[in-house]
Order: structure tokens, then sequence, then C-alpha cells
């Protein structure tokens, strides 16, 4: 239980990157400026021309990535866990046995597969 939250957690994590990363690599070029003080090297009027187009950008980004966002469903949790794994243990449960089911020996082989 606890892996299988890490892991849908971890999926969140990187959805909301991919989602999201033109607003931070945007918000971070802002700060970026303002660190450096670029706004102290232009006139007032152009400051204020490039803050609105920043806005504009931040905010169609938002939208953007608020549009393309899609939380994992616990079936994609699922099987990324069990990718991670050796032998798919989590597919091996979910599984039935295709043939042979009613011969006692291939049940018994199927039991032992699962165990």
């Amino acid at each position: 239980r606890r892996q299988f939250s890490l892991t849908r957690l971890g999926m969140v994590a990187e959805r909301l990157t991919r989602a999201f990363w033109p607003l931070w690599s945007l918000s971070i070029a802002i700060c970026a400026a303002l660190m450096l003080g670029l706004h102290d090297l232009v006139s007032l009027p152009l400051v204020r021309l490039i803050a609105v187009g920043a806005v504009l950008g931040l905010l169609v980004f938002f939208w953007r990535g608020a549009t393309r966002f899609r939380w994992p469903s616990r079936q994609d949790a699922i099987d990324r866990l069990d990718g991670a794994l050796a032998g798919r243990p989590l597919a091996a449960l979910a599984d039935h046995q295709a043939i042979g089911d009613g011969d006692s020996g291939s049940r018994s082989l199927w039991q032992a597969h699962l165990e």
C-alpha cells in the first residue's frame, strides 16, 4: 500500500512537471531578470509593457498546463509499480488460468505460479 501511494504521488509530480514546465520556465526567467536588475536598464513604459506580456504569458501557460494535466488512474499506478517489480507479480495475481482448469496437476502448477 505504501509503495502504491508513493508511486502514484511520483506520477502526479511527473505529470505536473510535464504539464506546467512552460509556466515554471517563464517564472524563473522573470525572477532572473528582476534579480539581475534588468528592469533598471530600460524605460518605465517598456517595463510595463514587458510586465503585461509576462503576466499574459503566465496566464496562458497556466491555462495550458491546467488543460493538459491528467490525474493518474489507479490502474496507471498499478501498471507502473508492477513494471518495476521482477516478474510482474501484480499482473500475475490478476491473471486467470486459461487452460487445464479441470486438471489437478495443472491447478497445482497454477497455484505455484501465483505463490
